[in-house]
């Protein structure tokens, strides 16, 4: 492999590692998730599954920012009905505008976990949530829209 890849090399090669890992096309097709996701890994292969989730949130920041991409955390997102603002949720990262994530480092990666993701999704008209568990041996996440 080259030193030096151009940005279609690097693509595919995203793509490759992505796929080796059992993901979906569907999921490698959105730049934005196909890197997070990639930095997901990364970062737990780094750390290892014993930390707190806001040490996650900060490597996986740190990761996706690296890479060029646009992340804001702790976005806060406005819930409105009928024109009004009427509550607000923390998104722990917003990735590009387009990718809602939740980072947790728990024992298990649950409904609940999911159901914050989706109430995220609602409130921020953003279609797709990545929720992640850093808390096991091996990274789980779930895909929500």
């Amino acid at each position: 492999m080259s030193q030096t890849s151009g940005p279609t090399q690097s693509r595919l090669l995203l793509g490759q590692g992505l796929a080796a890992r059992g993901l979906s096309r569907e999921l490698l097709e959105d730049r934005a998730c196909a890197e997070t996701l990639d930095a997901a890994y990364r970062v737990h292969e780094a750390l290892g599954a014993w930390h707190s989730s806001d040490t996650y949130l900060n490597a996986l920041a740190f990761e996706i920012l690296s890479r060029g991409l646009v992340a804001h955390r702790n976005a806060s997102l406005s819930v409105v009905y009928r024109g009004k603002v009427v509550g607000s949720l923390i998104a722990d990262l917003l990735v590009e505008e387009r990718v809602l994530i939740l980072v947790r480092a728990d024992t298990a990666l649950v409904d609940a976990h999911k159901i914050d993701a989706l109430r995220g999704l609602a409130a921020s008209g953003v279609r797709v949530g990545l929720a992640f568990n850093f808390g096991l041996p091996e990274m789980v996440f779930a895909r929500v829209c």
